[in-house]
């Protein structure tokens, strides 16, 4: 395709290692979306400077050679907020009248932390991009003033005032997803990395998939009702198939992790899915795969037999609560605490490795409900417990319920440095503290998964680590209290 008299946009994706964060080598399924919806009508490329390590000079250079007529980055975590803001700096330094524009979760929950101090910042647009950034586009590049009465759009009127234009819904529930375009984007250093995460990791090339978009389900602490919306929507078994094929074939991947929030919801097309994934496996026979966020309720003897014989090999169960008040009145999910056992002996039976997370820390807890979180983990004798401490999102029911019940403290802020990687607690109540927490969280993390020789042996190879490394890893969590990743300019843990 002739692209010289289109417009130029090109999607920036930081370095997530800049300013000694910890690397977020997992994909940017944004970047994807945005191939399929702009690659027609724009001359349009992806910088990558996250999977090619690149330093902020690097990328000024690179914007420099690419003359853009458009930025854009795709801020997917409030964690990396430093790194989005750092590419419209440098952006505007390669050519001061470029156009920025930033999207995804970061500026959907928070627009107004997300353009106000950044003067480098054209818009903020907010919300799904699939049904309304090719108009938001065109308007842009034709210099329509009606660009500036789009809603889900922010940015500074002629005398430099934020102007937040809300969506007119709050949520904006997609009815059909775009097929996502992989062919804009170098996977290769996505593909192949060392990491603790049992949910994240997998044998060799290892991609992300995810199949389904949202969740019909209310649970307090989760952000995605307000990313989402409340319902799910779908790509074709089909699709998933093929885009599956297509990473094979490129990139010799052989590991998929479907990260959907309820993969498994409409059985019909599960089946179809795992009976591709086991026909590829005629073609491939290294193909393995795992959901790391499964419904138990969804599960049955007959289903996890199909999965592992198309190459399924862990179930990871998000729990949450070994307390039924807990986990029906305050954190309102749809799972029956009893059947977990149940489960659990099934995946046994089917040979599945199985591990679990839960959450710890919630508003209305009490001490001993924390308590029997850790013992109902220790009973079912799982191959892995993760223990999360409850940390409020914006926008989400937990966050009204901390602010209300004056759990948090009177600093708190979703940009403070202490809330990146999630391994502080903030909310404090009668019942607990966030350092109790803390504590009582790596040592019943270490004393639950690590009991035995052959607990450990198991553990180091969902964790896809050696057993001393293993062992360095849990000394290091019991005297950091499982705070790993808040750094100083040196290096060195701050907490």
């Amino acid at each position: 395709m002739d692209t010289s008299n289109l417009q130029k946009v090109v999607l920036v994706i930081p370095n997530t290692n800049w300013y000694n964060r910890r690397p977020w080598m997992i994909s940017n399924n944004c970047a994807f979306v945005l191939t399929a919806l702009l690659k027609d009508d724009y001359d349009f490329s992806i910088l990558d400077a996250n999977g090619s390590d690149m330093s902020k000079a690097e990328v000024k250079r690179q914007l420099l050679d690419l003359k853009p007529d458009a930025v854009l980055v795709s801020g997917v975590s409030i964690e990396y907020r430093k790194q989005y803001h750092a590419v419209f700096s440098i952006a505007r330094q390669a050519d001061p009248d470029v156009i920025t524009i930033l999207g995804g979760s970061y500026c959907t929950l928070l627009p107004e932390d997300a353009i106000k101090d950044d003067p480098n910042l054209s818009y903020v647009f907010i919300g799904h991009a699939e049904e309304r950034l090719g108009a938001f586009m065109e308007k842009i590049f034709a210099k329509d003033p009606e660009v500036k009465n789009i809603e889900g759009v922010a940015f500074r009127d002629e005398n430099g005032r934020i102007r937040i234009n809300p969506l007119s819904k709050k949520v904006v529930q997609l009815k059909e997803l775009r097929d996502l375009d992989y062919s804009y984007m170098d996977l290769s250093p996505y593909l192949d990395q060392e990491h603790m995460d049992f949910m994240a990791n997998g044998p060799g090339k290892t991609f992300m998939l995810m199949s389904s978009r949202g969740c019909p389900h209310n649970c307090v602490f989760c952000a995605n009702k307000n990313l989402q919306g409340r319902g799910l929507v779908f790509y074709s078994a089909e699709k998933v198939l093929s885009d599956m094929e297509y990473l094979i074939a490129t990139y010799d991947v052989n590991h998929f992790i479907f990260i959907d929030d309820l993969f498994l919801y409409d059985r019909d097309r599960v089946d179809e899915i795992i009976r591709g994934i086991s026909a590829l496996r005629k073609k491939y026979p290294g193909l393995t795969w795992h959901h790391a966020n499964v419904s138990a309720w969804h599960l049955d003897p007959e289903l996890l037999s199909a999965m592992k014989e198309s190459g399924c090999d862990k179930i990871i169960i998000s729990i949450e609560s070994g307390s039924k008040r807990v986990l029906s009145k305050i954190i309102r999910k749809p799972l029956k605490l009893d059947i977990i056992p149940g489960v659990v002996k099934m995946c046994r039976e089917a040979g599945m490795d199985i591990g679990a997370n839960f959450v710890i820390g919630l508003p209305g807890e009490t001490w001993e409900e924390i308590r029997q979180t850790f013992a109902f983990a220790d009973e079912l004798n799982l191959d892995l417990a993760h223990f999360h401490i409850a940390t409020p999102q914006p926008g989400t029911d937990l966050y009204k319920m901390s602010v209300d019940g004056g759990y948090l403290p009177p600093d708190f802020s979703f940009l403070d440095e202490r809330f990146f990687g999630y391994c502080e607690g903030f909310i404090e109540t009668d019942e607990f503290t966030p350092q109790e927490l803390k504590v009582l969280r790596a040592y019943e993390w270490d004393r639950i998964n690590f009991s035995t020789p052959q607990k450990i042996k198991k553990a180091a190879q969902m964790y896809m680590t050696l057993v001393d490394k293993l062992n360095e890893h849990r000394r290091q969590t019991r005297r950091k209290l499982g705070v790993h990743v808040n750094k100083d300019e040196r290096g060195i843990n701050r907490l």
